[in-house]
């Protein structure tokens, strides 16, 4: 019986300790507010008018008023729609 308390009473202490260390550990506190350091450095992430993929603002593609991710993605989405307004010009001749 006393060899069965000195179990649990060991196993006690190793857990109150592992709490205490872990609790009092140099972990940094991360806010809701609080923005990953390169984002900070980066800058603002956009959104490719093309395919969707987010990509930093200082690495995007401006073709007219839209941000792409590439430049192929913007002469294809410039393709696309001027493709789009021949063949509407086309159904009204």
């Amino acid at each position: 019986m006393r060899l069965l308390l000195l179990i649990v009473a060991i196993v006690a202490v190793f857990l109150a300790v592992r709490t205490l260390v872990r609790s009092s550990g140099n972990r940094r506190q991360v806010t809701r507010d609080a923005r990953p350091e390169r984002l900070k450095e980066g800058g603002a992430v956009i959104r490719c008018a093309y395919c969707g993929v987010h990509v930093p603002e200082a690495e995007a593609y401006r073709d007219r008023d839209r941000m792409y991710c590439s430049r192929q993605h913007a002469e294809v989405d410039r393709n696309r729609a001027h493709g789009e307004t021949q063949d509407r010009e086309d159904a009204d001749d």
